[in-house]
């Protein structure tokens, strides 16, 4: 290898590692946005309805599913959730889902929802 082709990778190595370093070190640090501490809480379902139910919560962009219900069964769920507002999405096998009104739960809260049975024969999308 000749002495300038050597000297010439060297360089272009240099800078390279230079542009790299400099071009990290510019740009704003991004902000750690802390997620608030999750709580433990149980909800029981009654599924009074002839069609199997999948139920997750919900709150603004977050979507976390629950379990499945089968028609005219019971369970319940633990889950981890943040303080504050949850609203629960319904999704009845072959009819579409359904919406509970925003609550505002606390750490320990036990909750209670029964599927009722004429749910299907509203609008999906339809909230209760």
């Amino acid at each position: 290898m000749l002495p300038s082709t050597y000297l010439t990778r060297t360089l272009t190595f240099a800078l390279v590692t230079a542009a790299i370093h400099i071009g990290a070190s510019a740009r704003p640090a991004v902000a750690q946005q802390e997620e608030p501490p999750r709580r433990d809480f149980t909800i029981e379902v009654d599924n009074n309805n002839f069609h199997d139910a999948t139920v997750y919560a919900v709150r603004g962009g977050l979507r976390l599913r629950l379990g499945f219900v089968s028609g005219f069964r019971s369970d319940t769920f633990k889950f981890r959730w943040p303080d504050g507002d949850l609203r629960i999405e319904i999704k009845l096998l072959a009819a579409g889902s359904y919406y509970t009104q925003v609550m505002s739960v606390d750490q320990g809260d036990e909750l209670q929802l029964t599927i009722l049975p004429n749910l299907h024969t509203l609008p999906p999308g339809t909230v209760f």
